[in-house]
C-alpha cells in the first residue's frame, strides 16, 4: 500500500472526470459532497440487467460485481462540475479481471490470479488536495507482497503516464 499526494489538482480531476482515462477501472463508491453529499454504490444491481445484458457484463464467466468508471463519470463529472470546488469526494476503484490477470501473470508475482480478490485504488479530494491510495485484498491470508508491489509500481506508472505529478507520503 502507498499513498501519494497529487500535485495539481487540475491534472487527476481532468484525468479522472474529463476523460475516459481511469473508464477501464471498476467503481466500488463514489461521494461527493458539495451542496449535499451524493453517494454512488458502485454494487451492480443484478434484478435491473437481463440475463443476456448480465453475461454480456461478465468477464471471463466471472459475473460483474462492479459497474464501469466510465458508465458513473458522467454523473459524477455532473454533480462536480461548476464555478464552485466540491467540498470533497472519495472515489473507490478497482482493477479489473484482465488487469488482474495481467499482475498476477508477471514472472514477478508469486500470487495466482484467483487468489486476488481486489486491487483497488481510492482517490480522495479533501482541504483542496488529492491523495491516492492503493490496496490490495485477497481470498485467503498471504505473506508474498508481490502482487502488490507490483499493484503499487503499475499506480505510479500510471499516473506518470496521464502526466500526474505525485510525492509519496
Amino acid at each position: 500500500m502507498i499513498a501519494l499526494e497529487i500535485k495539481g489538482t487540475k491534472n487527476i480531476m481532468n484525468a479522472l472526470l474529463a476523460s475516459g482515462q481511469f473508464d477501464s477501472f471498476l467503481v466500488e463508491e463514489a461521494v461527493i459532497t458539495t451542496f449535499n453529499t451524493f453517494h454512488i454504490d458502485g454494487h451492480l444491481v443484478k434484478e435491473f440487467y437481463s440475463g443476456e445484458e448480465l453475461e454480456a457484463l461478465a468477464d471471463n464467466g466471472k459475473p460483474a460485481a462492479f459497474s464501469c468508471w466510465k458508465d458513473i463519470r458522467p454523473f459524477c463529472f455532473q454533480l462536480i462540475k461548476g464555478k464552485k470546488t466540491p467540498v470533497s469526494f472519495r472515489v473507490v476503484l478497482h482493477a479489473a479481471p484482465p488487469l488482474i490477470e495481467k499482475i498476477a501473470a508477471n514472472p514477478e508475482c508469486g500470487i495466482a490470479a484467483n487468489l486476488i480478490r481486489s486491487l483497488a485504488l481510492n482517490i480522495r479530494y479533501e482541504n483542496g488536495k488529492v491523495t491516492c491510495v492503493t490496496g490490495s485484498g485477497f481470498t485467503t491470508f498471504i505473506m508474498d507482497k508481490s502482487a502488490e508491489k507490483l499493484w503499487d509500481a503499475y499506480v505510479r506508472r500510471l499516473l506518470t503516464g496521464f502526466g500526474i505529478d505525485f510525492e509519496e507520503v
